[in-house]
């Protein structure tokens, strides 16, 4: 008996595969409305998906002009994009409302097919609805939030003003409110899943930085942050711009600071370097921001944070794991 020829029986199966029956299970198989269209519009096939959709069967449909089963479609934005992708034979890929039934939503593809073009779409009006939902509650959580640390804020000044507490203590009590709260507002707009590097770290020297002079170098790759560890890594900057605004680079109009990290083989590194300020010595008692700096920071990352009182300026040093900026933990 001769062996089979693999070229063969793969020419064999192919040829069955683009038969009429072959290429109805393969549209009838991919699980999402899909028709045809020539070039005069007539539809020339129609899967039992967008038969579904469209609660009309497939033999009725093929054969007739799309724009005579549809005519109010046609004027439509999504019309128009029809005829346009017909004519500049390009691929699009978008979702929009559907125009033959209002309330639902759909993502197509819109591609050349022949001389005609190829419709692939898929109903998307639950993910829309929970999109819309989710959008809602995360207005109201940043409304939330806000109340909640205006309240904050509120009581804690009185009780600063009651207990005769120095008015710089409350200065730093309520800038340390705003950094957090600038900080959860970035959070809630990324849904609390990450936020940029970058973001994170311009987000919270703006208010320290002088666009004329160029207070700030700031340079390192993408990175992003997962929620707790941007939280932590924002107070830190701000308590870092704080000592410098006090005692360091900020404090004078010629100061600089050069902020820059990397990451590599899994680690995170980051120098704070001051520069151009008054001459540094090493306080005699450090103070709740860099306490908060060296331990509370440092948990968080479970990495190593320093402060080195150099004479040129403050230096601060991070080194930490890459999964534990992202708030992943082995």
């Amino acid at each position: 008996m001769p062996t089979p020829d693999p070229q063969a029986l793969v020419s064999e199966q192919v040829a069955a595969l683009c038969t009429e029956a072959g290429l109805g299970a393969i549209l009838d198989g991919i699980g999402e409305g899909f028709y045809a269209v020539d070039r005069d519009w007539r539809i020339i096939l129609f899967n039992n998906e967008a038969a579904r959709y469209f609660g009309c069967e497939a033999d009725r449909m093929v054969g007739r002009k799309l724009w005579e089963l549809f005519p109010n479609a046609r004027d439509t934005a999504l019309g128009r994009l029809f005829e346009e992708t017909m004519a500049s034979r390009a691929t699009i890929r978008s979702e929009t409302e559907s125009v033959i039934f209002g309330s639902r939503w759909l993502a197509y593809r819109l591609f050349p097919l022949g001389d005609g073009m190829g419709i692939v779409f898929r109903d998307v009006t639950v993910q829309k609805q929970a999109e819309a939902q989710r959008d809602l509650l995360i207005k109201e959580l940043e409304h939330r939030v806000k109340n909640i640390l205006s309240t904050v804020q509120s009581i804690a000044s009185q009780t600063f003003r009651l207990g005769g507490v120095d008015p710089a203590i409350q200065r730093g009590f309520d800038a340390r409110l705003v950094t957090l709260s600038n900080i959860t507002a970035m959070l809630t707009e990324k849904d609390w899943d990450s936020a940029e590097i970058h973001e994170v770290i311009r987000g919270t020297v703006r208010p320290h930085n002088d666009p004329e002079r160029k207070r700030f170098t700031i340079e390192g790759p993408e990175l992003r942050l997962g929620p707790k560890s941007a939280v932590a890594f924002s107070m830190a900057v701000h308590e870092l711009c704080t000592n410098a605004i006090k005692y360091g680079a900020l404090s004078v109009p010629g100061g600089h600071i050069d902020l820059r990290w990397h990451a590599a083989d899994g680690r995170f590194g980051l120098i704070w370097r001051e520069r151009g300020g008054p001459a540094v010595t090493a306080p005699e008692r450090k103070g709740f921001g860099s306490r908060m700096i060296e331990r509370a920071l440092a948990m968080q990352l479970s990495g190593k944070v320093t402060i080195d009182y150099q004479p040129l300026g403050v230096v601060c040093t991070i080194d930490a794991p890459l999964a534990a900026m992202r708030d992943e933990r082995a």
